[in-house]
């Protein structure tokens, strides 16, 4: 598919707030697309590798809340705040290079727009990237 072609299509899906996966080969300007689309559209632009996370970073971190005796979860601070209003991309890159483990929240985060108790904003759109499997990079295969 060519740039061009991937940015129309890609632009349609974020506005009707579909999950985006884009697949290819390395330094093929993936994450470049992706940006430049949220910069066109005025929206902000988180850019997650998520091979370099653990599994808690995109779930949070347990801690005791003394005042309701319950546990709860420290969010983590480099994704949108849940009551923001704003408009974004929250791209997922490196998405099958990353441990399985954080692989599986990123995926309830893509399906579900929510991981633990963290809920991504309305205007928020998510965009997954990642290399194939014969491209010998360090990837797992996807379920």
């Amino acid at each position: 598919m060519k740039p061009s072609h991937i940015t129309d299509t890609v632009s349609k899906l974020i506005e009707q707030k579909l999950p985006v996966f884009i697949w290819g080969a390395p330094g093929i300007g993936k994450s470049s697309i992706v940006k430049a689309i949220a910069r066109e559209q005025n929206m902000e632009f988180i850019d997650l590798r998520l091979s370099l996370l653990d599994p808690t970073d995109l779930k949070g971190i347990p801690f005791f809340d003394s005042t309701t005796n319950e546990g709860v979860w420290a969010k983590p601070s480099f994704l949108p705040k849940s009551d923001n209003a704003s408009k974004g991309i929250l791209f997922l890159d490196e998405i099958n290079s990353a441990p399985p483990a954080v692989q599986a929240s990123a995926y309830q985060l893509v399906l579900d727009r929510k991981v633990g108790d963290y809920e991504l904003p309305k205007g928020w759109s998510i965009v997954a990237a990642g290399n194939r499997e014969n491209d010998r990079g360090v990837v797992y295969r996807m379920p």
